[in-house]
């Protein structure tokens, strides 16, 4: 999508892009979705730090020290704009693997012979404790800053001749990778260890994940358990709100309470923490919390995650909108999702939000060349977007 296709405006000295075509349906919105993560709560200090702290524990059970850190963001930012990758247990996976390939190979073969030692039946303790005491003595060193680039010149390269990717796909490519390097039961015994996909006391991955996530508070409220490795605070309390309450005030005048819901792959009660009495301006009824559902039904829910319109089309059918939805997402995997919800009738416009990411030139980039409706800072500037496009206000033009 040329840069051509865009009118370019500015909201409060902000820089907003609006397709050519897309003000008439824009005018015409009556309801709107939100996704949370990065859109309504900054999420740069949490979910990406349970992703590093998640890998990190995992490696420190290995036979192996590294120097320096075994993941990044730009890596995880490269895997979200592959859009496959909205679900962050993938994202942690994947990661691990590309590590685990990358390793030593003494090393790959001392976690071998040690998996092959392991009874079918241990327990997550019980696995931990046993590797870790085998591991002691047979120990290797490496560095990951040749692989990490490497990782993000793959992706690169895959994403010039595809417009999606997904574990699955990436789990082909590892295959690959493992035939080539002669590690294809090797690979197969990490997997194994992972767990994933696995439910929260089973699989290491998410348990680890959700322990380091939600903290010992979050895990008995979500899980009513006791966590099996951490204790203390969750992530999650790292989290701040980015939509301001006046934001809230104004789009209710806009379109109304019961029109505005919240469809994300999170929890509902973590959302609710961030959020606080923000969370009161968004029809509950409606909502939808992707991450309830998997524990509620299994992991066959996180077939209907994004990129899946269910999401959507299961929000809007509460608010009953008379025109057009909007929905508003900051990542490829959204954009994607309301692509597919329009496939049975054109009805859902999407905005892109770009501030919230550490690379937003790179967000920009993104949204234009794959058609989103509307490129914007942040959901602070939607209100005056949406009377721009209702009653004809005009704002001075810019270019991004």
């Amino acid at each position: 999508m040329s840069e051509s296709a865009y009118s370019a405006l500015e909201i409060n000295g902000r820089h907003v892009k609006i397709k050519e075509g897309i003000k008439e349906s824009l005018a015409n919105v009556d309801a709107i979705i939100f996704d949370c993560d990065g859109v309504l709560i900054d999420i740069r200090d949490s979910y990406n730090k349970a992703i590093h702290k998640t890998v990190e524990y995992i490696f420190s059970i290995m036979p192996v020290d590294v120097d320096g850190p075994i993941t990044t963001d730009t890596q995880i930012d490269a895997l979200r704009m592959c859009g496959g990758f909205n679900n962050d247990w993938d994202t942690t996976y994947v990661l691990s693997e590309w590590t685990f390939l990358n390793m030593p190979k003494e090393c790959v073969k001392y976690f071998s012979d040690a998996m092959s030692n392991l009874e079918v039946s241990s327990s997550l303790t019980d696995m931990i404790n046993f590797l870790s005491n085998s591991f002691r003595k047979n120990r290797c060193k490496m560095s990951l800053q040749e692989h990490r680039d490497k990782f993000i010149e793959m992706l690169r390269k895959l994403m010039k001749s595809k417009t999606y990717l997904d574990r699955y796909d990436i789990d082909t490519i590892m295959d690959m990778i493992a035939a080539e390097k002669e590690l294809t039961n090797e690979l197969r015994q990490f997997r194994k260890f992972l767990g994933y996909p696995g439910n929260f006391g089973e699989c290491l991955l998410v348990t680890v994940f959700d322990e380091l996530f939600y903290g010992a508070e979050g895990v008995e409220a979500v899980y009513n358990t006791k966590p099996f490795f951490f204790n203390g605070p969750g992530l999650f309390q790292n989290e701040k709100p980015l939509i301001k309450e006046e934001t809230l005030i104004k789009l209710q005048k806009i379109v109304g309470h019961s029109r505005m819901t919240i469809a994300s792959g999170r929890d509902r009660w973590s959302a609710k923490k961030v959020l606080g009495k923000l969370f009161e301006y968004f029809n509950q009824e409606a909502a939808v919390f992707l991450a309830d559902e998997v524990r509620l039904i299994g992991q066959e829910a996180q077939k209907v995650g994004k990129p899946d319109p269910y999401s959507l089309f299961k929000a809007a059918s509460y608010l009953l909108p008379k025109g057009n939805v909007l929905y508003v997402g900051d990542s490829a995997e959204d954009l994607l999702t309301t692509k597919n919800a329009n496939k049975p009738m054109k009805r859902f416009i999407f905005a892109g939000i770009y501030a919230s990411s550490d690379a937003p030139n790179l967000k920009i980039e993104h949204f234009m060349e794959r058609g989103a409706d509307i490129i914007i800072p942040s959901v602070n500037e939607l209100p005056e977007l949406l009377m721009y496009a209702k009653e004809g206000q005009t704002w001075k033009e810019g270019r991004l």
